[in-house]
């Protein structure tokens, strides 16, 4: 029998009762409000390795690729806690390797130490926004990419006035409908086969939905870069955007924006806009205990199943992709060694895949290996940067990505 985990309230890293073994503390803080027990680390190497399980397999694509202490969670606590007890101070080397992090928080789930397991993820990212304070960081590829958001409202450099150019004209749309398909940058301009198929799963399900004819992206890449104030600014710009089209509910296929608008708006910048956020899974297996989404084809496919960082340890949704998989006809899911908590990082995120390519891609075929040793024919995740990041790196055409909204769309 499986070994069952538990998880921390609204987020993916398993749970220590903190009651009884460790002290707790608030999320989303300056570095200030940590420093006093980053000092307990004891540099044993635990969050290097899956702890216990997957015969202690590898979880850290930062100190792998880098190859020293400095890069694992160990040796960034260090140098955290010699920079907030004034013995170090800070350096472009420095902010480098604060940097080269995807933030996927698969050490914090390793560490025993229940202040670390449960709060190192804060500090990584109060440490990027100290970096920037100091005026170290983000990187010089993030203020591209912050710039092109101010001007053009994405990351990509592209047009705003083509964000909707993937739009079928045979996609219904009910422009005073309270629930939105929030789309997000990375399927308007770079997967659009993820926009295209969940606004037609929407239409073949009756949903009266409408897409913000001035959406603007929701900010993850600002805010997981250190800028915290610039992605306050945006994140308030949206939410007014939301509030003036008079939005209740809202559907994404991002993992990205599901986390930015479902926690980092309300529990980093305090915007409690009272509008249900949903990821695609969530959403489409309601519909399917309702009896309102019935598959009529059959697909007959192998396939392993990624769980994106963002929707995984950031926010602790696991059961819900392998669920709606599993309802799909014809669907063999064969699971990665490392997976849920476990998993392997696809190297896209936390400002990586710009800054640092090199890393970012060796993480991506490490996972793709992983993909391919299931012998499954498909490698499926949830998150459009995810598969992006797949797509770019797979060889040969040796495994497929896919979205799960894609292969929904093809059963119904």
């Amino acid at each position: 029998m499986a070994k069952k985990v538990r998880y921390d309230k609204g987020k993916g890293i398993s749970k220590i009762d903190l009651s009884k073994e460790g002290r707790k503390l608030d999320r989303n803080k300056e570095i200030e409000h940590y420093k006093d027990v980053i000092f307990q680390c004891g540099k044993c190497g635990t969050c290097r390795t899956v702890y216990h399980d997957v015969d202690w397999a590898r979880v850290c694509p930062s100190g792998e690729f880098g190859n020293f202490e400095a890069y694992y969670l160990g040796g960034k606590n260090l140098l955290t806690w010699a920079v907030t007890s004034g013995k170090l101070n800070w350096t472009e080397n420095l902010a480098k390797i604060f940097y080269h992090c995807s933030l996927c928080l698969a050490c914090t789930q390793q560490c025993q130490i229940p202040e670390i397991h449960a709060y190192a993820g804060e500090w990584l990212m109060a440490m990027r926004e100290e970096a920037v304070k100091e005026g170290f960081g983000p990187m010089p590829e993030h203020l591209k990419y912050t710039e092109s958001i101010t001007n053009e409202n994405n990351p990509y450099m592209e047009k705003h006035a083509d964000r909707l150019k993937w739009l079928p004209s045979s996609v219904k749309l009910t422009p005073d409908a309270k629930l939105a398909f929030f789309v997000g940058c990375t399927s308007s301009y770079r997967e659009q086969s993820i926009a295209i198929a969940t606004a037609e799963i929407l239409n073949l399900l009756n949903i009266d939905f409408q897409i913000l004819k001035d959406e603007s992206c929701c900010g993850s890449p600002v805010y997981m870069t250190g800028q915290a104030d610039k992605a306050k600014e945006i994140a308030e710009a949206n939410v007014q955007k939301f509030k003036e089209a008079g939005i209740e509910r809202i559907i994404t296929a991002c993992a990205g924006c599901y986390r930015a608008l479902k926690d980092v708006y309300q529990n980093k910048f305090g915007l409690n806009h009272g509008i249900e956020i949903l990821h695609l899974p969530e959403f489409l297996l309601k519909k399917i205990k309702d009896d309102e989404l019935k598959f009529s084809k059959e697909l007959n496919m192998k396939i392993t199943y990624h769980d994106p960082c963002h929707i995984g340890r950031h926010m602790g949704m696991y059961r819900q992709p392998r669920d709606l998989l599993e309802k799909i006809p014809g669907i063999e899911l064969i699971e990665m060694p490392r997976n849920k908590h476990n998993a392997w990082c696809c190297g896209s995120g936390g400002g990586v895949r710009s800054a640092f390519k090199e890393m970012s891609a060796s993480a991506a075929n490490e996972r793709i290996e992983e993909a391919k040793a299931t012998d499954a024919t498909a490698l499926v995740s949830c998150c459009p940067f995810c598969l992006n990041q797949f797509k770019t790196n797979i060889k040969n055409g040796e495994i497929e990505a896919l979205d799960i909204s894609e292969l929904v769309r093809k059963t119904i």
